[in-house]
């Protein structure tokens, strides 16, 4: 009776084992716009890169003007809102030409240019770089 069991409780986590977990992920689909507010004509420069992963085909857009075109498609996971596949991704780099701080708005905008799908604020120190995967501030 106890071989049974044991049987039994082995081939019940061997199965379980080789079964598929369940995945709590979204797809994320993003056509629209991103503007950048709180900065002058000539206190930031930047460039905005749509790509595939490995940045084999990219698009790239230099800044200003600071309404650029956006377009992100990736599966993010539920539970820790990290991106775990990306087809297409917009990254944003951002450089601060002046000696101040700059504290900058993003905002991201639907197609239509009506809705608005994120908002997030970035502190940019002088003179510092930085780099944004807007897959992350989008919901």
């Amino acid at each position: 009776m106890l071989t049974r069991r044991a049987t039994l409780i082995s081939v019940v986590l061997l199965v379980s084992l080789l079964l598929p977990q369940n995945s709590s992920a979204k797809t994320q689909t993003v056509l629209g716009s991103l503007t950048i507010t709180g900065a002058g004509p000539t206190d930031l420069v930047g460039v905005v890169v749509t790509h595939n992963p490995g940045f084999e085909k990219a698009i790239s857009q230099q800044i200003p003007p600071f309404t650029v075109p956006v377009f992100v498609d990736a599966d993010v996971d539920d539970t820790s809102g990290q991106v775990v596949n990306s087809r297409f991704e917009t990254t944003v780099i951002l450089t601060n030409t002046t000696g101040v701080s700059l504290n900058l708005t993003l905002k991201i905008m639907d197609a239509s240019g009506v809705n608005t799908l994120a908002t997030s604020m970035v502190s940019l120190p002088p003179h510092a770089t930085t780099s944004i995967d807007l897959s992350g501030p989008l919901p």
